[in-house]
């Protein structure tokens, strides 16, 4: 009698990262999207505002270049996890600075009336 092929089964665990603070953070303000079939690869990269004399070299070519700094590859498993993350963390930060913004309007209206 022969025995059936196992398949091997997904096992799914939670993952924590190790601590980071050794890390450096980087400020990008550009970012480059590729997609595969099974596949999403990022490049970050950072563009410096053009002064005067390179404002009408950037009109004619239409475009500013951007110095890449970083890239990576996300599979549309971890891609799909970063999305609800990221959404998640959107809203909170939204709201957030919601609540900000109304505490100092009211912050500021409370003062100009104390000063009138």
């Amino acid at each position: 009698m022969s025995q059936p092929e196992l398949e091997p089964k997904p096992v799914k665990y939670n993952i924590m990262i190790a601590d980071a603070s050794n890390l450096p953070i980087l400020h990008v303000n550009a970012l480059n999207l590729r997609i595969s079939l099974d596949e999403f690869y990022f490049t970050l990269g950072v563009v410096q505002p053009p002064d005067q004399t390179e404002l009408t070299k950037v009109a004619e070519v239409g475009h500013a270049v951007a110095q890449p700094v970083f890239r990576f590859a996300l599979s549309r498993d971890t891609m799909e996890q970063f999305l609800s993350v990221m959404a998640s963390q959107y809203d909170q930060q939204t709201t957030l600075n919601q609540r900000f913004h109304r505490s100092s309007e009211e912050t500021s209206k409370e003062e100009v009336s104390r000063n009138e």
